[in-house]
């Protein structure tokens, strides 16, 4: 449980009273904190609230009065709510009732684990690669809410960026750094314009948003959908495996486990351009680990595990490019 200001629980009270009076019958719930953005701490925030029978989810974004952050994602929420209807494995969370004042809105609370705390703490390789199965599996259904097009592949974003973090490397890793980037870049020039599918994307799919149900699988938080490549959405879900040891197992090129990745893509069947799929694979391993390797940098005990694991993957996987002449 998350700590609230005197001013927070208040707010939080007032909005659980609001949603106990509109579809509770007026109970008294109880509520606790379970989430508090880290990019937004001070507007951000979700709360357990529960009675006897059932718990909720109620999202609160203070600045959604003005922004209408909120108002829209409530309404991706139903719609992809209706159009999951029907199917036995593939769902989101159930929208359950929107404040009138635009600050919150509340769906059912699943408790269960999150594809994030299998990937991270599982001992269990099998049952990890089998979350990686129903992830992609999910994903498929959601990429196919809206009729896919085919758009240019354009990498000079992510190489610009890149750049931009090198130039702040630690000096111990700055030799490995120039030679990924060079390969990087030889891969860039080769994938330039090269067309690839264009679905309506989650635009925030890592493995805290999806929930592992028994049978079904939960999609949540759909605050950046856009239309995009969809390689982008599998990115930021394969990323999570560099936290998985990969002693003795066998690493594909873009830095992923094997097994993983193929299992992804067992029920994944959009066709998607793997050259590119591993070119950007690589590219956001690469952006993770210069953020967190600044010579200025103070990294947390966490962080500093990461840039361990991001490291080694790195150093084992982007040696030479995945296209070729």
């Amino acid at each position: 449980m998350l700590t609230l200001s005197q001013h927070e629980t208040q707010l939080a009270s007032t909005y659980v009273d609001e949603f106990a009076r509109a579809c509770l019958g007026g109970a008294s719930p109880t509520f606790d904190c379970i989430y508090r953005s880290s990019n937004f701490p001070q507007t951000r925030l979700v709360m357990r609230v529960s009675t006897a029978d059932e718990s909720y989810a109620l999202k609160i974004d203070s600045e959604s009065p003005l922004t209408g952050r909120l108002k829209a994602e409530f309404g991706v929420l139903q719609d992809l709510h209706t159009y999951f209807q029907g199917n036995e494995t593939s769902q989101v969370v159930r929208p359950v009732y929107y404040s009138p004042g635009h600050a919150f809105f509340v769906t059912v609370f699943i408790d269960r684990p999150t594809a994030v705390d299998l990937i991270y703490d599982s001992p269990d390789d099998g049952k990890v690669a089998q979350v990686y199965r129903r992830a992609g599996s999910w994903l498929h259904d959601l990429h196919r809410f809206r009729t896919p097009t085919h758009i240019p592949f354009w990498p000079q974003w992510m190489m610009e960026s890149t750049r931009e973090l090198a130039k702040t490397a630690r000096p111990d890793i700055a030799q490995d750094c120039r030679m990924m980037m060079n390969i990087m870049r030889a891969d860039a020039g080769r994938l330039r314009s090269q067309p690839d599918l264009r679905v309506f994307s989650h635009g925030d799919f890592h493995g805290l948003n999806l929930i592992l149900g028994q049978g079904t699988v939960f999609g949540l938080d759909f605050t950046e959908v856009i239309e995009k490549l969809a390689v982008y959405d599998i990115v930021d879900f394969l990323k999570a495996d560099v936290f998985r040891d990969d002693t003795g197992q066998d690493l594909d090129r873009s830095g992923i486990l094997r097994k993983n990745k193929e299992m992804f893509f067992r029920l994944y069947r959009h066709p998607i351009d793997m050259d590119i799929l591993d070119f950007c694979i690589r590219g956001r391993l690469l952006k993770d680990w210069l953020e967190i390797s600044g010579e200025d940098y103070n990294p947390t005990e966490f962080e500093a595990q990461k840039s361990r694991h991001l490291q080694h993957r790195l150093r084992r996987a982007l040696t030479e490019p995945v296209t070729v002449d």
